[in-house]
């Protein structure tokens, strides 16, 4: 009897940590992502044919309401097990670190699947406070069929740009759109044109204080910039991303300087629509052509979840190769998980990854940027200001005056 007592405690002893892994847990995320219900429905499905019976209750709020309901709710002693963040340098994550209500994940989950850039994009202090979900790509996408009209190819320096758009406009195409009344897509705009002109370098060199935004290089992409306003759309002032979607959507215009997400806009309007991409290019040959790359947002843990283990375990599955392919095949967007198939049903996407793995600028002055972290930042001063250029009351060089003198308030290497 004794000796099936004691066979009976050693079998309970072997299989309880069975049971403690199965144990039932639900586990709360708040987002502003709409898209992404489908994401953690699949999630879900995964981890449970991993034997973890976790489920995922996923709310989604408005986005411009989110960020206020989640600080609010951390103040009261509430909220989600896992959160969506923004990135870093920005106010709305770094208060969430500053009063405690996310923990940093290093040592806590294997984030050997993001590369250096991406998780750049959620770290302070030395330490990652979120685990990256989504990676943006902007530059030009263009009409496949408008290029082969015409005989075009993708050009390798701005004067071939230019020419491109002079050959589309003496055949009646119109060569860009531009959404100049929503002022953030202009300063969009000046952002994924500085990493190839004047360069991701002459950036490293702003960035420490060995250059200026008023230095003939910058000066001198304003300039060409303004110029070529010529080739926008008819009062490109008024018109909003709205609109440039279904223009371009619908084969009225040859090229955009918009961002990756657009893509299932365009496809839903116009499921045949051929289009294709290329970075920006530099004012000449000698400067490679760089693609602006950004972390679109992170999930954090709430410091004072009770479902820590459980959270810990969705945590680290967005943080493998297995989520990166869930993920862009569920949403069409750019996962920013490392070496992963995207979907080949997906071309752009598959192109655009690839050119953020090989070309993505290391440096920077719009979102996620050094110069973003004060205020006035540059993205302000470009909303403010692009407009104002574009409509020729102020010229490039006083536009680039007030990028230096804004900056020169607060930011370290121009006040030494």
């Amino acid at each position: 009897m004794t000796r099936k007592l004691a066979i009976l405690a050693l079998m309970v002893c072997l299989i309880s940590p069975l049971w403690a892994q199965s144990k039932p847990a639900t586990v709360t995320i708040w987002g502003w992502r709409a898209q992404d219900v489908d994401v953690w429905k699949s999630v879900e499905t995964a981890l449970k044919g991993k034997g973890e019976q976790i489920t995922i209750k996923y709310e989604v709020f408005p986005p411009t309401e989110y960020d206020s309901k989640l600080l609010v709710s951390l103040q009261g002693g509430v909220g989600p097990d896992l959160m969506y963040t923004r990135r870093l340098p920005g106010a709305r994550t770094q208060a969430l670190i500053d009063n405690g209500y996310i923990t940093a994940l290093d040592g806590l989950l294997n984030l050997s699947a993001f590369d250096p850039v991406s998780l750049s994009f959620i770290q302070a202090n030395k330490k990652t406070w979120g685990v990256p979900f989504a990676n943006q790509v902007v530059g030009i996408f263009y009409n496949k069929a408008i290029f082969d009209k015409f005989g075009l190819k993708e050009p390798q320096t701005w004067d071939e740009m230019v020419a491109i758009a002079e050959t589309l406009s003496k055949n009646k195409v119109t060569p860009f759109f531009v959404a100049g009344k929503e002022a953030w897509t202009l300063a969009m705009q000046n952002a994924m044109i500085g990493v190839s002109y004047p360069g991701d370098a002459w950036i490293g060199k702003l960035a420490k204080g060995e250059a200026k935004f008023t230095d003939p290089e910058y000066v001198a992409m304003l300039k060409d910039l303004n110029a070529l306003k010529k080739y926008f759309q008819k009062d490109f002032m008024a018109n909003t991303t709205a609109e440039q979607d279904v223009s371009f959507a619908m084969e009225q215009v040859a090229m955009i300087f918009y961002g990756v997400w657009g893509n299932t806009n365009w496809l839903k309007t116009n499921p045949d629509l051929k289009f294709d991409f290329f970075p920006v290019p530099p004012k000449t040959k000698n400067v490679p052509a760089k693609i602006y790359t950004y972390m679109d947002g992170s999930y954090g843990l709430n410091s004072a979840t009770k479902n820590k283990e459980a959270a810990l375990k969705v945590l680290q599955f967005t943080a493998s190769k297995a989520y990166g392919e869930l993920f862009s095949k569920t949403t069409g967007e750019i996962t920013a998980v490392k070496d992963v198939t995207m979907p080949a049903s997906k071309p752009i996407l598959v192109k655009c990854y690839d050119k953020m793995n090989t070309i993505a600028s290391t440096n920077r002055y719009w979102v996620g940027s050094p110069f973003d972290a004060g205020m006035p930042s540059v993205y302000n001063i470009l909303q403010e200001h692009m407009q104002s250029m574009y409509l020729d009351l102020i010229t490039p060089e006083e536009l680039a005056k007030k990028l230096q003198d804004g900056i020169s308030t607060w930011f370290p290497a121009f006040k030494k």
